[in-house]
């Protein structure tokens, strides 16, 4: 169980004194860019250790040079404030001090029971890895997923707030990745009843709020928030699929934010589903959710169209080489999540559409689909 304070304004000193003796922490160490810590001091009173030398894709290295710093500076938890680098960040040191062996943390081999608190503040509204167990760290340039039960944060603080000053591009490409989330949770194999409810409120969320959260409205973005909560809490049951794992290598070689590198493939992924009749009566629940009572049919088209509506279709297609290794990247053996099985053959074809520019008027009806659907 997580303990979640919610509501503007509650990145406050009196909070965080709330949480810190709950958990028995006096000491913690910030993880947080520079621009952030400024922020917290202003909010909190407080000065804290700080560790903000880690990469927008962190490595097992920026784990190790955070846990120096927790170490030298006699710390005894953690409060990690911002997107998924610093959450993920703080979970690779934690999970690096509560083993003391690079070889344990890449075997995901923790103890069971956590002895070292984290309080996890999300700066933006995507990646609800304030709600899992779960960091994507780095290691030579290969993706090393950390899965373990005590790297669950045991406090929450969901403050809108936090996101007023967000910049329009990392606005909509996290919420690219909450919506992401919640339609890979809900078709998902290992999905339950409990982890769609989570994908719905996600789906939801996001589709009612996202038009009047990218214009800034203020209780928009407390409900961004918490749509990407939810699908945090959904993705920590049933983890994620095909359009989690092949967006890492965009990320890495094109420069897509992850949220944006997810949501490239997803429309063409659904589509695939559909055309295949694979996992049917999953594609129509979630059509229904969706408004669209077509048995998942447009949903691809869909999809498209708000990446058309928000200017994010890619502009270019990469070369032969470069989708030649970002089909190779993915592992399909670890594609048993998705709800059908993908080859490298489908997934180099998936990159494609996902990169083959579209017309000028193609695109223009792409945008004209969603603006319709979104009223």
């Amino acid at each position: 169980m997580q303990h979640v304070i919610r509501g503007r304004g509650s990145l406050n000193a009196d909070h965080i004194a709330q949480l810190c003796a709950a958990l028995r922490m006096h000491r913690p160490m910030l993880v947080c860019s520079e621009r952030m810590q400024a922020d917290f001091a202003a909010r909190t009173g407080l000065q804290l250790p700080l560790f903000s030398g880690y990469h927008p894709n962190p490595d097992l290295a920026d784990a190790s040079a955070g846990a120096d710093v927790f170490r030298a500076n006699g710390c005894d938890g953690l409060i990690s404030v911002g997107g998924g680098s610093a959450m993920d960040t703080a979970k690779a040191v934690k999970a690096l001090l509560l083993t003391g062996e690079m070889e344990a943390v890449r075997k995901n081999a923790l103890p069971q029971e956590a002895a070292l608190p984290h309080i996890a503040i999300p700066g933006t509204a995507g990646t609800g890895a304030e709600a899992t167990p779960i960091a994507v760290v780095y290691e030579n340039n290969e993706k090393l997923s950390l899965d373990h039960p005590a790297l669950l944060p045991e406090a929450i603080i969901l403050d809108g707030s936090l996101l007023d000053t967000l910049p329009v591009y990392h606005r909509k490409a996290c919420a690219m990745d909450a919506l992401c989330q919640g339609i890979e949770s809900f078709w998902a194999a290992k999905a339950t009843a409990e982890s769609r409810i989570h994908a719905k409120w996600a789906i939801l969320g996001v589709l009612r709020h996202l038009s009047a959260y990218l214009a800034g409205e203020a209780e928009a973005a407390d409900a961004m928030l918490e749509a990407a909560y939810e699908s945090g809490c959904a993705i920590r049951i049933s983890r994620t699929t095909a359009a989690h794992a092949m967006s890492y290598q965009i990320t890495k070689r094109l420069g897509y934010a992850h949220g944006h590198a997810c949501m490239l493939t997803l429309p063409h992924l659904w589509q695939h589903l559909w055309e295949e009749k694979a996992a049917e009566p999953t594609l129509v629940a979630l059509a229904e959710i969706l408004g669209l009572n077509d048995g998942g049919a447009s949903g691809g088209q869909l999809l498209q169209g708000l990446l058309a509506a928000t200017d994010m279709l890619p502009a270019e297609m990469p070369d032969e080489e470069t989708l030649d290794a970002l089909a190779v990247s993915v592992n399909v053996q670890r594609l048993g999540n998705h709800p059908e099985q993908l080859n490298q053959a489908a997934l180099r074809a998936i990159y494609l559409q996902a990169f083959t520019p579209v017309t000028e008027e193609n695109r223009a009806r792409l945008a004209a689909l969603w603006r319709q659907y979104a009223g």
